[in-house]
């Protein structure tokens, strides 16, 4: 047991330098084939350097892959150097998977972050053509490399370049068929759980936007629930009409409740019975000046680096203005600090429940890495 909490603590530093001896390696091959001539397994070698170092190039961009992707890549590439002749074969299929489900989450992002109604046939038709047109560049690649360096090319290339890109495809069918699947609503288990870590990963790339009136309106009259909860005003006691620190605190509890939870959609202008107040009765000077005062509770209490996992906007519905705010759930534990303490919500049902000593240290073992 003692053996495997250590792996566990230093996963991240193991799979660092496991990653970093991979590279070496692979460097050192690319070498050793080139100078010898070794064309083929140069250009398998280059493929793997390449699988491997997609999740660094990625990065570059802002985005974030889920640690298990990256460890599942640097399996695969160990149980290549073991599988002799068949190891390029496996790659092309590899190869065709990998950049396959890349291309089912560049339209899934797509999808999520306009208004546009998804087309099921365009997001599997894009994810094949986008494995299917990198496996052509890399099949080119191989043969003008082999041509500026005055390499003989015979009928085998041809066919080897053939082969290559029916196995790509053979991959990218498979995260295509995969990806149409999760879309239209049956949602593989492995891949719903690596989609899922991919959005948490990512907030910005990952927004839910329910930004019209129509869609505002639809959510108030379903009532609320686990992942939707009303507030009559931001800052204001209806009873005194006088502005009051509690209700803040309640806005900010269920905030960071979904944060810590699985997300959700608070409304802000709307009382419990599903009565539309507005945020008018906050008496701000402009909605400038009442989304400056959101943002500020929310750099304050919650945390500044919380702010991307929000997406809030003012919407008018029925001639009164409401804060829908999207709340995305975080990768890390998200504690409200209050009166100079801190405390932890979490989302029970449809309530704002808060934990201390053991059930939150479980909660945030059992929720956070």
């Amino acid at each position: 047991m003692g053996l495997i909490n250590t792996i566990k603590e230093n996963e991240a530093k193991i799979q660092t330098s496991l990653s970093l001896v991979i590279k070496i390696i692979l460097i050192i091959s690319i070498l050793y084939t080139f100078y010898f001539h070794l064309w083929r397994i140069l250009f398998i070698n280059l493929l793997l350097l390449f699988l491997i170092f997609i999740p660094t190039i990625i990065k570059k961009y802002n985005i974030e892959i889920p640690r298990e992707i990256e460890f599942i890549l640097l399996i695969f590439v160990v149980v290549s150097f073991l599988l002799g002749d068949l190891r390029g074969l496996v790659i092309q299929v590899f190869f065709g998977l990998a950049i396959g489900f890349i291309g089912f989450a560049l339209i899934l992002i797509l999808y999520r972050n306009s208004k546009i109604k998804p087309n099921y046939l365009l997001i599997f038709l894009f994810a094949l053509s986008f494995s299917l047109t990198l496996g052509t560049l890399s099949e080119l690649s191989k043969y003008y490399l082999k041509y500026f360096l005055d390499y003989q090319i015979d009928i085998a290339d041809y066919n080897y370049a053939i082969t290559s890109l029916t196995l790509v495809l053979a991959g990218a069918l498979i995260a295509s068929v995969s990806s149409y699947i999760y879309v239209i609503g049956h949602k593989l288990t492995i891949l719903k759980d690596f989609v899922q870590k991919f959005k948490t990963k990512n907030p910005n790339l990952f927004i839910e936007r329910t930004d019209s009136p129509e869609e505002v309106l639809a959510l108030i009259k379903k009532g609320e629930n686990d992942r939707l909860e009303f507030k009559s005003t931001l800052r204001t006691n209806l009873h005194t009409n006088q502005f009051d620190r509690k209700i803040e605190h309640s806005t900010l509890k269920t905030i960071s409740a979904f944060l810590n939870s699985g997300g959700g959609i608070l409304l802000i202008g709307v009382s419990d019975n599903n009565s539309i107040f507005g945020i008018e009765k906050d008496n701000f000077q402009s909605n400038d000046k009442f989304n400056l005062h959101f943002t500020n509770l929310i750099k304050e209490y919650v945390g500044n680096e919380f702010l991307p996992y929000l997406h809030f906007e003012l919407i008018l519905v029925e001639n009164k203005n409401i804060l829908n705010v999207d709340c995305m759930k975080s990768d890390k534990p998200v504690f409200l600090k209050f009166n100079k303490e801190e405390e932890f919500y979490i989302r029970v049902g449809s309530a704002t429940v808060q934990i201390t000593g053991s059930k939150l240290v479980n909660y945030i073992n059992n929720n956070f890495r």
